[in-house]
């Protein structure tokens, strides 16, 4: 036989004897084996009773198991019918009330309300993972069950930039852990080449001050010279490139004319230092006799 069908043969003899000891009111619904095995171990061997009782008198037969055979007989007693009014508080196991002795039989029995340590649970909807570890509740079975929530305590947390994240475990907390950041306030002044602005180990930036460009940065989009208006080996900014001159520097420029075979001077283009054009001698003479 497979192990399964084992169990399952075992399942099937223990509902069989927890039903028959539920309807004794020996046991419960949800009892295991054990607790079904010293109810029947309580079963005492009782043989066969016999007892004899006059008109007004009970006998309580003993609990236990009976072979059938005994008997209980009255003794008539002259119609004596005196009854017995009984109260009962009910418990978690099924009870016989039956009259004292002195007593033909019940006039009435009075059945108290289920104390208040008794509560009916099948509204509960908790189970062990609802309840802390340790913590015993009562299940919608009426099963006493241990809590397996995990408690936590107070979990805190520091946030940071390389670990800007936290998961929050499952379980109970006490209320007062935190999960936080530092904050960090920095300044930085631009530069030509990209900067990237980090906070500190542990905290993050809550703000970055970008000071003003500093003036030996000058905004150049304006600019129109070109190579040609800047003497050679000289450089500018225009438009945010540099450019190298190539004008000629021609230091001083200078000539003379008699205004008959020379009438004029040529300049040449590019920078000259100053310099004169004048009339030669002889033409000076010349128009001072005049």
């Amino acid at each position: 036989m497979s192990i399964a069908a084992e169990i399952s043969r075992i399942q099937t003899d223990r509902n069989t004897i927890r039903a028959k000891l539920v309807a004794l009111g020996m046991a419960q619904t949800t009892d295991g084996l054990d607790k079904l095995a010293a109810a029947v171990e309580g079963i005492e061997n009782r043989g066969a009773v016999s007892a004899t009782v006059q008109e007004g008198d009970t006998y309580t037969i003993p609990k236990g198991y009976h072979n059938g055979s005994g008997t209980v007989s009255g003794v008539a007693g002259g119609g004596n019918y005196i009854l017995q009014s009984k109260t009962v508080t009910p418990t978690k196991l099924q009870q016989n009330v039956t009259p004292d002795s002195g007593y033909y039989g019940l006039s009435d029995v009075t059945v108290a309300a289920i104390p208040e340590t008794y509560q009916d649970v099948s509204a509960v909807t908790a189970g062990a993972g609802d309840v802390l570890t340790g913590k015993i509740l009562v299940d919608a079975a009426g099963k006493v069950t241990t809590g397996t929530m995990p408690n936590n305590g107070n979990l805190s947390k520091v946030l940071t930039a390389e670990d800007a994240s936290y998961s929050i475990p499952a379980g109970y907390h006490g209320g007062t852990g935190t999960v936080k950041v530092v904050p960090e306030a920095k300044s930085v002044t631009p530069t030509k080449a990209a900067q990237t602005v980090t906070a500190a180990e542990g905290k993050v930036l809550s703000s970055v001050a970008v000071a003003a460009i500093p003036d030996s940065y000058v905004d150049t989009t304006d600019a129109d010279a070109v190579a040609a208006n800047l003497l050679a080996e000289k450089t500018a900014y225009v438009g945010g490139e540099k450019i190298t001159g190539t004008m000629p520097s021609n230091g001083a420029v200078g000539g003379s004319i008699d205004g008959l075979t020379t009438t004029s001077v040529t300049i040449p283009a590019g920078h000259t230092t100053g310099g004169t054009v004048s009339l030669s001698g002889d033409i000076e003479a010349a128009l001072a006799e005049i």
